[in-house]
Formats: structure tokens, C-alpha cells, sequence
């Protein structure tokens, strides 16, 4: 269920008016979301917190935040390919630090954060992103149409459950373009011996398992062309449909926590070290 530039939001100013657009969000039509957009902030995330294998409560959040960040991002002026990149930084951020959020009589402390509400509190964490570096459009490969945000959340939790070399196959072939022989070879510079075969079947391994792990709504909401069908789909996703962004090695892309920082914008040969270099210390554990 992909997301197409649809809205337009206009603010007025002293001098003129701008229209911004943000992505129409299919989301917010599912049988499972809209009774969930009438909850509160607290409500929606308690149950975030308290329902971990329920992924319906983030894209509820999702849809209603998800125009207010777009429309900040866009005021700014970044161009239409860096708003979507930062759009989804902002997101897989606030993803891992929903956990942390509590609500206080002053409004919500997150960590050491504090905000007089949920909604203050993300347009602080976006605002805090706009000042970051950002890679060259040239070298941005996230197509935000083609990979919805919380799609691609749980799908980066999910890694967290598989084993470590099915991890550590998936994320080299579908994220950096590594073949399976030059992983092979790396791998026994690094005094570890493995098949052609046997890595290949920790990549099968790794492709239907992810799937496996994600939460059962998530599914349904962005993998079930039937969205009344609660049974798992008859056709595994393919990898383009898992991993729409994959990017060759000169490509900038929003990295796993496994490695190098989300967005953190590097040479090939360093982000691809860095990864690896997790990797290892997980094989050798």
C-alpha cells in the first residue's frame, strides 16, 4: 500500500501564501486504523507500548502526525526527494523512542526530553533534524511512494529475530548489492568457512522469516491486497517489495541500527565497513 503526493496545506504569511502537500496516506482508510484515529494521544500510546506484537497503534499515530512533520519539512524549503528522506528519519526515530514516552501532568517526558504535549514533542524532534547534514540528492535513493514508513519500521525490527548470519546475508545482498560470493569471500577473511548453498539458504531463511515476524496487522494492512482477509498472503512479497530501496553502494540510504547511524551520510566503503564490523562481533559472540 504505497503513499502518492496528494493534499495541499497552505500557510499564510506576511508576504505571501505557500501550498504544501504532503503524502495521502492510504493507511488512515483501513478497516483497522480509522476506529483508532478517534483515541487519544495516551491512549494510543499505551496500547504502542503495552501491545508490542500490534503494529496498528504506531500507524494510527502515523496518520494523524504524519502531514503536521511533512508540512514543517516542506516549510523549510528542502527540496521535494530531501523532505521524504528526513520524513522518514523523523519517523523511524520517533519508532524507537515511543517506548521511552510517558505522560506527566506538565505533558510528556521522553528520556530527558520534556514537551508540553505528544504533539510538541515530535515537531521538537523534527525541528532538530532539519538542522542536520544532509546527503546530496544525488546520492538520496528513498522513494517515500515506494516504501511506507511503518512498513519499513517493523520490517528493521523484525531483523532483530533473525539469526545472526541470516541477518548479516540479508542485509549485505538486499541493502549494499553484495553477491553471495562476496560475501562467501569476506566471510573467510574473517576465518569464517560457508557453502555457496549454505548461504544462500540463510538469505531464503532470512526473506521469509522477516515476513514472518512482522506483526499480523502490519501485514494485512501494507502485504493483503484483501484487507478483510486475516490469512497470510499465497504469494510471498518479493524483494523489491521488501526492499524497494535497496541501493548500490554509492547510494545514501536509511541504514539499520546494526551499523551505521540512520542517515548518517558516509563513503560506500566506510558505511559498508561499519556494518560489517557489527556483524562480526555478533558472529564471533
Amino acid at each position: 500500500m504505497g503513499e502518492g503526493v496528494g493534499q495541499s496545506v497552505w500557510f499564510s504569511g506576511s508576504e505571501m501564501a505557500k501550498a504544501l502537500s504532503f503524502p495521502m496516506m492510504a493507511e488512515r482508510q483501513h478497516p483497522l486504523i480509522q476506529p483508532l484515529l478517534t483515541l487519544s494521544d495516551a491512549e494510543l500510546i499505551k496500547a504502542f507500548q503495552d501491545q508490542r506484537d500490534r503494529g496498528c497503534y504506531f500507524v494510527a499515530l502515523y496518520c494523524r502526525y504524519g502531514p503536521l512533520v511533512y508540512s514543517v519539512l516542506q516549510h523549510h524549503g528542502r527540496s521535494p526527494v530531501q523532505v521524504d528522506y528526513l520524513f522518514a528519519k523523523v519517523w523511524h526515530g520517533l519508532f524507537f523512542s515511543l517506548d521511552l514516552v510517558e505522560f506527566t501532568p506538565e505533558g510528556v517526558k521522553v528520556g530527558d526530553e520534556e514537551a508540553r504535549s505528544l504533539r510538541n514533542w515530535i515537531v521538537n524532534r523534527t525541528a532538530t533534524l532539519i538542522q542536520e547534514e544532509l546527503p546530496g540528492i544525488e546520492h538520496i535513493t528513498y522513494v517515500l511512494q515506494d516504501a511506507p514508513v511503518p512498513l519499513w519500521c517493523y520490517l528493521e525490527a523484525s531483523l532483530a529475530y533473525l539469526s545472526p548470519l541470516s541477518r548479516l546475508t540479508l542485509v549485505t545482498t538486499q541493502t549494499f548489492h553484495w553477491n553471495l560470493e562476496r560475501l562467501r569471500a569476506y566471510l573467510e577473511v574473517q576465518g569464517e568457512t560457508y557453502s555457496l548453498e549454505e548461504l544462500k539458504q540463510h538469505l531464503e531463511e532470512g526473506l521469509a522469516r522477516i515476513v514472518e515476524y512482522l506483526p499480523p496487522d502490519i501485514r494485512q494492512i501494507y502485504l493483503m491486497p484483501d484487507r478483510g482477509s486475516e490469512d497470510p498472503p499465497a504469494v510471498q512479497p518479493t524483494l523489491e517489495e521488501l526492499f524497494p530501496n535497496s541501493v548500490e553502494e554509492g547510494g545514501a540510504h536509511l541504514d539499520s541500527p546494526a551499523g551505521v547511524r540512520v542517515g548518517e551520510a558516509t563513503e560506500p566503503t566506510d558505511s559498508i565497513d561499519n556494518l560489517l564490523a557489527e556483524w562480526e562481533r555478533i558472529l564471533s559472540g
